[in-house]
């Protein structure tokens, strides 16, 4: 080796040190703490369904009709003064057969704007979506809540007679921090029946 070589190996080490060092640090530690996340299996023979969740959420089992609409459980993140939750609710949409997934992606925005303070769509697509193995639509928006204001994910999927429909939301500084741990409970969503 000539001494260019033996010089620039402790060089490109250091430099990779860095740059290694410095990407760690910058990293949130939320982010961080939340790849270590233990989850744990929530089922619902009743409703048909399932999917992991962590396992320091609470979890709200619901049952509630009102409508179509049934909500049958919420998860809620465990630190104090965090609005962040997972809702799974499922309509009934036997009095609509045929009923497409645009068209019932359309009608929940429509209801949106019309119920929610401060309503601004973001995002409204079906293109690459899915949940459970079936295409699906997302809607991506925000709202006031008094003087919060929130950003949720709503991810509808049509099954035989019903919609599966989960509903992301957090108050807009927290939503970025818990959508990776959010994201793996939707992909790990199933229908059972």
């Amino acid at each position: 080796m000539n001494t260019k070589e033996i010089l620039s190996t402790p060089c490109l080490m250091a430099v990779t040190f860095s740059v290694l060092l410095i990407t760690t640090s910058t990293m949130p530690h939320a982010l961080l703490a939340q790849t270590n996340t233990n989850f744990t299996i929530y089922r619902s023979p009743v409703y048909g369904i399932q999917l992991q969740y962590p396992s320091d959420w609470e979890k709200q089992e619901n049952g509630t009709t009102q409508d179509t609409q049934t909500d049958v459980v919420t998860f809620l993140s465990p630190v104090v003064n965090s609005n962040a939750n997972l809702d799974i609710t499922i309509d009934n949409i036997s009095d609509e057969k045929g009923i497409l997934l645009t068209q019932y992606a359309n009608q929940s925005i429509a209801d949106l704007k019309q119920s929610l303070t401060n309503f601004k769509l973001i995002e409204s697509t079906s293109k690459g979506v899915v949940i459970a193995g079936i295409p699906a639509y997302k809607t991506v928006y925000t709202s006031a809540d008094g003087i919060t204001i929130l950003k949720t994910m709503e991810i509808g999927v049509i099954k035989g007679d019903k919609v599966y429909v989960l509903t992301y939301e957090a108050a807009m500084q927290e939503y970025t921090k818990y959508l990776p741990i959010i994201q793996k409970m939707i992909d790990s969503f199933q229908i059972t029946k």
